[in-house]
């Protein structure tokens, strides 16, 4: 079986649009992929959490979103790295993570999909070439596509993007987020596409003046070794994503409520509901639970 997690932005948000930065880490919170050989020469998806299963043959037409991600995955791996696709298979994926909602779903099951595939066809693929083919999926399905989330969840590791480029954030940084325990929390369904809330984000007259603000909250970031100070920087992150009209009404209530039973919390994604990442205080965990139980969709420890 072949497990792959999410991820989640703790800055950056839309800045990293603009040429700032942003930096993501992996949460465990998962799609899990099993394949086998399938005797009947096609090739079977059951996508398990939607109780939805296809199958093809070798010429891979099919036309379904729920889909996409998987069959242009097999497309682009068989066209890279075999002569031909002439083996049958099934693909059982369940993935726990919430749709849509900016922990890189489609993404996860993109990377789980290509090393279940090269484990299947005995290719041994490195987790930069796992990275990298992942992207090309993500950027043909959706049109255009950031290497991101399909890096920081086949890298497994935190990293700063910057312009499309990405690199493993500073040693002593990352350090420190190991010592870090985080709360999702899954508060509501987007109401708005990524693509409609950057357009929006594009009409703002003095987004430059926060993008460059959140940008500076990078840099204390990495000099930081104290949860207070740490926590408060997520929560200053949100306030500037809150001015470019990009959280929701209850999002900025379950923040409220976060902060003040942890060391801070943020939206994190691109907005129009979605997920809140808490910062957690193990002393007031209980307390900051009980609080938000009735207030969200789910709550996830990573």
């Amino acid at each position: 079986m072949i497990i792959t997690p999410s991820k989640c932005i703790l800055f950056g948000e839309h800045a990293v649009v603009y040429g700032y930065r942003a930096i993501s880490i992996p949460i465990n919170i998962y799609s899990k992929i099993n394949i086998y050989e399938n005797n009947e020469n096609t090739i079977k998806i059951n996508l398990n959490n939607l109780n939805k299963s296809i199958k093809l043959d070798y010429n891979l037409t099919f036309n379904d979103k729920d889909f996409s991600y998987v069959i242009k995955a097999i497309e682009l791996f068989s066209e890279n790295y075999l002569d031909r696709l002439d083996k049958g298979f099934v693909l059982d994926i369940y993935s726990e993570i919430p749709i849509s909602c900016g922990l890189g779903s489609s993404a996860s099951i993109t990377v789980g999909t290509i090393k279940a595939l090269s484990k299947f066809f005995n290719v041994n693929l490195s987790n930069e070439e796992v990275a990298y083919l992942s992207y090309l999926v993500e950027k043909e399905v959706q049109g255009k596509a950031s290497r991101t989330d399909t890096a920081t969840i086949a890298l497994r590791k935190a990293l700063e993007i910057k312009n499309n480029n990405i690199k493993e954030v500073p040693k002593r940084f990352n350090n420190f987020l190991k010592k870090c325990k985080f709360l999702i929390l899954y508060v509501e369904e987007r109401k708005k596409r990524t693509a409609e809330l950057v357009t929006e984000v594009a009409k703002k007259e003095n987004k430059e003046e926060i993008f460059k603000e959140i940008d500076n909250l990078v840099d204390i970031a990495y000099r930081t070794n104290d949860f207070e100070e740490f926590g408060n920087l997520l929560y200053r992150n949100h306030i500037l994503l809150d001015k470019l009209n990009i959280s929701t009404p209850k999002i900025n209530k379950v923040v409220e409520i976060a902060n003040k039973y942890s060391y801070g919390a943020k939206l994190t994604g691109a907005g129009g509901g979605g997920c809140v990442i808490v910062l957690v205080d193990e002393d007031k965990k209980d307390i900051l639970i009980d609080k938000l139980r009735e207030k969200v969709i789910k709550i996830f420890s990573v």
